[in-house]
């Protein structure tokens, strides 16, 4: 019979981000200790599905196999999670704070500190054992903030790098709209249906992230390319961006997969001979060109469906513009030798 635990986990992608593992047990597994036969008394399992979408499982699960690696566990099935206590916990965050940024690494605490909480709700952990366990204070620090905001011209030459005939080109073009002009996740857009498309009002319902709602309100020019786009695609139901085959001639009725959206930001920015982007960035764009043009951080924050003003700052990249024009104006009396090379850029 199929182990539920197991089908939970191979049902999950791994992507094993541990840079570095340790070569001896920390929390060596009882020998003959049987896994669970149900999922929910697995304090992995448990916690794995209690978590919202894919996207956050899948996450969840290659924090947790990092961390099994990293206590020397051969993965999160074998690790008995129970068994952590305060002594591992400090170990784990020493390594975490060695090869990760603070905010990677406290993330993983964090997962971890759910799971054992898991284990602490199964009985199978003692009250005292785990708080003491899920003391362990976050790793201080920080890094710049990754990604970037995309310049006017970028936007222009992604755009017209689908000034195309065809439903493919019609399909890019709404999507970049979406992400672009309403600040959409990817996988917010990839959840989109025809049904969500309110053109009266010229609004978008969104699900998303923690299943909250949302409206996204579209100007001309984003609907006016979701128009376009329907016009090949046709007005029935089901995903509002649609797969292709046949090299983009033919429309499928499929849901776009976020990885999807990924790449063909990745082909259209190739073509626009610009600097290699993510969706995210087209969200940070967003939000930047929000507050450049006088909006409040507040509005802002809602319409990129933030529930914290905080999350919204960090994706505000007016600074970086700023300071870099500042820098432009220190004047440097350096001459460059006479048969000094040409400086390259």
């Amino acid at each position: 019979m199929t182990n539920p635990v197991t089908t939970l986990y191979e049902r999950i992608e791994l992507d094993n981000t541990a840079k570095e593992e340790v070569g001896f047990p920390l929390v060596p597994r009882q020998s003959g200790t049987p896994a669970p036969d149900r999922v929910d008394q697995h304090p992995a399992g448990a916690y794995l599905i209690s978590t919202h979408t894919p996207m956050s499982r899948s996450t969840a699960f290659s924090a947790l196999n990092t961390a099994a690696r990293l206590l020397g566990q051969e993965d999160i099935k074998s690790t008995p999670w129970h068994r952590i206590r305060d002594v591992e916990m400090n170990v784990l965050r020493s390594m975490l704070a060695e090869h990760y940024a603070p905010a990677t690494a406290n993330k993983i605490l964090s997962i971890v500190r759910s799971v054992l909480r898991q284990a602490w709700k199964l009985g199978t952990m003692s009250t005292d054992d785990y708080e003491r366990a899920i003391a362990v204070p976050a790793i201080p620090g920080s890094r710049l903030p990754t990604g970037r905001a995309l310049e006017p011209g970028e936007i222009r030459a992604l755009f017209q790098a689908c000034a195309e005939t065809g439903p493919q080109a019609a399909r890019d073009a709404a999507l970049l709209a979406i992400l672009f002009g309403c600040g959409l996740r990817r996988i917010e857009a990839a959840r989109l249906d025809v049904e969500h498309l309110d053109k009266a009002a010229s609004t978008l319902r969104i699900i998303g992230k923690g299943n909250h709602e949302r409206i996204a309100h579209m100007n001309a020019s984003v609907l006016a390319a979701v128009d376009a786009w329907l016009k090949a695609r046709g007005n029935g139901p089901g995903p509002l961006l649609c797969a292709m085959t046949g090299k983009g001639n033919r429309i499928v009725c499929r849901r776009l997969r976020t990885e999807s959206i990924r790449l063909i930001l990745k082909r259209r920015a190739s073509q626009a001979r610009i600097r290699s982007c993510t969706p995210h960035d087209l969200r940070r764009t967003f939000i930047t060109n929000l507050l450049d043009q006088g909006n409040d951080i507040a509005v802002a924050s809602r319409m990129a469906g933030h529930r914290n003003i905080s999350t919204t700052t960090r994706y505000d990249r007016r600074d970086e513009r700023t300071n870099r024009d500042a820098a432009a104006t220190i004047h440097i009396p350096y001459q460059a030798p006479p048969d000094a090379p040409p400086p390259t850029h």
